[in-house]
């Protein structure tokens, strides 16, 4: 594509232009060669690149390239992606190594693989694609244009949105993790709720998500999970929420809209998490968050050495109050 042409499509001003050259591919500032464009957010940390071109928000003297000038040139770059990489569009079909169940509903335009197994009373809408070896349980709807990739579990009674990604190897709808005890044995509490899942979700690889023991479990409207998040019964994740991987959310939580919990973050069961938190790496959320903020109680790595005279002196803290008590 031409240099021109990507500039008249994301509305940029071109600078140093000596020749209209053809872009190849988009590349990172430091893989780019002369038929690449790369892009970068701020200029003055820009130390070199053989890139064709570059996507700046300000021009940059002293690099004899041409420049595309945009506010944003990161969001530039990633819309780019979309128009360079397209996904392979496929005409609509219903393999015949799919297993597909009595009072099944498949949109003309619905792709369905090999070895996909559907169940009794599902629904699949326009454009949607199942990859191969995903299962989809009894009385499940799956709306349009969304896509699930191979090895996908959907247990029954399941209802997803329109535009949302589910990832290789997750599994959405299984029991919550419910036990109850009897004398000496812990006996399993059957769950027969549902989970709902709304539109522009995506859901990472091996991710689950629990069906409620009566009621549902939702994931709302534009909210992003990572790979490696487990989301217990009961939860409602809020809209235009970010889970991110290993995250681990007890049953019966409450997680409000823009919320960003990051890596490794536990929730205890029964927590409320208001709207517009970050919970950072690490933390654990033992009670609810009633007011908007940036929370965390992770501890950074240090060297060991130095860590287990922290820890010494820690262990010796009851001790220490005590002698400033008495006197």
């Amino acid at each position: 594509m031409k240099l021109t042409q990507i500039a008249s499509l994301i509305n940029a001003k071109v600078e140093n232009l000596k020749q209209d050259i053809e872009i190849k591919a988009l590349k990172s500032i430091e893989s780019a060669t002369e038929q690449d464009l790369t892009f970068i957010k701020d200029p003055k940390k820009l130390t070199k690149t053989k890139a064709g071109a570059i996507l700046t928000p300000s021009f940059i003297e002293n690099l004899d390239i041409p420049q595309l000038i945009v506010e944003k040139p990161d969001i530039a770059f990633y819309k780019l992606i979309e128009i360079f990489y397209p996904e392979e569009r496929q005409e609509g079909f219903i393999s015949e190594r799919a297993v597909i169940g009595k009072n099944v509903s498949i949109a003309n335009s619905a792709v369905i693989s090999e070895y996909v197994v559907i169940k009794d009373n599902v629904k699949i809408g326009k454009n949607t694609v199942v990859y191969p070896f995903s299962y989809i349980g009894e009385n499940t709807e799956i709306g349009d244009n969304c896509i699930i990739y191979p090895s996908v579990v959907i247990y029954k009674d399941t209802k997803i949105g329109n535009n949302v990604i589910i990832h290789s190897g997750a599994v959405i709808a299984s029991d919550g993790f419910g036990y109850y005890q009897e004398g000496n044995q812990r006996k399993k509490i059957k769950h027969v709720g549902k989970v709902i899942i709304e539109d522009d979700v995506e859901i990472g690889a091996n991710t689950t998500i629990d069906r409620a023991l009566v009621d549902y479990t939702i994931i709302k409207r534009g909210t992003k999970i990572d790979n490696l998040v487990m989301v217990g019964h009961n939860c409602k994740i809020g809209e235009n929420t970010v889970l991110v991987s290993q995250v681990g959310i007890a049953g019966s939580c409450n997680i409000g809209n823009n919320v960003i919990l990051a890596g490794q973050v536990g929730v205890a069961d029964h927590i409320t998490i208001t709207d517009n938190v970050i919970v950072t790496a690490k933390s654990g959320v033992g009670s609810s968050i009633t007011e908007s903020g940036i929370y965390g109680s992770s501890i950074n790595a240090i060297e060991w050495k130095k860590w287990k005279r922290v820890m010494s002196v820690i262990y010796k803290l009851p001790e220490i109050i005590k002698k400033f008590k008495v006197e």
